[in-house]
This record gives structure tokens, sequence and C-alpha cells, in this order.
């Protein structure tokens, strides 16, 4: 259950409800667990924006779905509802996409509904509220701005949302914001990025020399990236705590 998702959601500087109950709420324990690492985009799909649609989809939902069917919501205006800390039915199987693995979306992700049809467009203020929230989240829990993918990257069945949304551009700006929440100068992340550099060189001197190698090879491309421009993001360094992991 993640008890302290209102106070990330509150790093965001956006305004934030929470719904009564939000704290134990959950699907069954029967019908799987609750340990994200990332964040899944969606929008509603509909015209309503209203607190009572909010409360419909955190504790009523579908016959066919129970709720909840989303940690948060995201208003037009940029309110964020906090609707459930544990195990919400927003996301069914996923296949794998970016650094994130294949299994139960369920599972592996915080679930955001944004209140919006998919074909209506962004509003300035809505895009820049998702921008925000996903931010908070990531900079929260510890997970790079490539930890945020839409349900269309990962649905099985042919779901389109969040549609008219550019992922690329989105992920782009999630870092953005990131590394201005931090206040890292160029010179700091170059700093953190060469001791993650050192650790992998360290960590693969008694391995195999296959895989020496080849994690040598992915951290020197990594920090040719990093020196070409000038600092490296967020999604650098998780790309060589992930060369490390190997």
């Amino acid at each position: 259950m993640l008890t302290d998702l209102a106070a990330a959601c509150r790093k965001s500087g956006l305004t934030v409800v929470e719904l009564p109950g939000w704290q134990t709420r959950s699907r069954p324990t029967l019908s799987g667990g609750f340990s994200p690492s990332g964040v899944l985009c969606h929008h509603t799909g509909g015209a309503s924006d209203s607190r009572e649609y909010v409360d419909w989809m955190a504790t009523v939902g579908r016959s066919d779905l129970p709720a909840p069917l989303c940690q948060l919501s995201l208003g037009r205006n940029g309110t964020v509802y906090v609707c459930a800390a544990g195990r919400a039915n927003h996301g069914g199987t996923a296949r794998a996409t970016g650094p994130m693995p294949a299994g139960d979306a369920n599972y592996l992700y915080v679930g955001i509904e944004a209140m919006n049809t998919g074909s209506e467009g962004w509003t300035a203020t809505q895009y820049d509220a998702y921008v925000r929230l996903c931010a908070a989240l990531c900079e929260h829990y510890g997970w790079p701005a490539s930890h945020v993918r839409a349900h269309r990257e990962t649905s099985v069945t042919g779901k389109w949302d969040p549609g008219l949304l550019d992922m690329d551009r989105f992920r782009t700006d999630i870092a953005n914001a990131i590394a201005q929440e931090d206040d890292m100068t160029p010179a700091e992340y170059q700093k953190l990025a060469d001791a993650q550099t050192a650790k992998i060189l360290e960590a693969v001197t008694n391995q195999g020399e296959k895989t020496r190698a080849r994690q040598i090879k992915t951290a020197s491309r990594i920090v040719a990236t990093i020196k070409r421009n000038g600092k490296a993001t967020q999604d650098d360094i998780a790309a060589l705590e992930e060369a490390l992991a190997e």
C-alpha cells in the first residue's frame, strides 16, 4: 500500500484532493499483489470531469471491472484526486515496453486516469499537470522518466490511451521536470554519472569476460552520450544502474 501517495503528489505543487478511505482502498489480496516500479498513463475516454465520476472510479467501477479503477485521477483543471493506496483495476496484462517488463500491469504500475476523451487534445493546463504529477511520483519513489508508460504501450488488447499524447516528448518533459526539481548542476550530474560508471567497472572485474565486455560497452555508450550532452540526465543514471545490475 502506498500510504504516502498523497504526499508524493503534493510534491508536484498541484491541488491534491484525498478521497475518504483512500489509504486502505485496494483490490482484494486474492486478485494479485501491488509493488509498482512505474506509472501507467490513461485517459478516461468520457466527457465527465466531476467529483462524482472520480468517486465512481474509486468506489464503484463497472460490473465487469470492480473499483478502484486507478490510484490517481487528474482533472482537466489540473486537480489531482487520490483514489487508492493499493492495487487497482487499470492495466490488465502488460507487454514489455522500454525498461518495464511484461506481466501484471496492476502489480507493476501506479495508474493515473486523466479526465479526457482522448480525442479532444490536451490543454496546456492539463498537460503541464500531467507532467508535474508524473515527475513528482518518479522523484518521490526513485523512478526514472523512462518508467512512465502509456497504456497503449503496454496493452495486449489494443488500448489507445492516452490519446494524442506524444509519449517521447512527454517523458522528456518529465525528465526535465525531475532535473529541475533536483536542482542539480551539470557538474553534479557528471560527478554522479562518473561514480556510477566506476561502480560498474568495479563490479564486473570478477565476472566472465563476455559479461564484463558487454557491461563496459554499455557503460561507455552511456558515458559518451553524457559527455555529448554536457550532463547526465536521470534516464542516463538509470541506464547506468541497469547496466550494473545485468
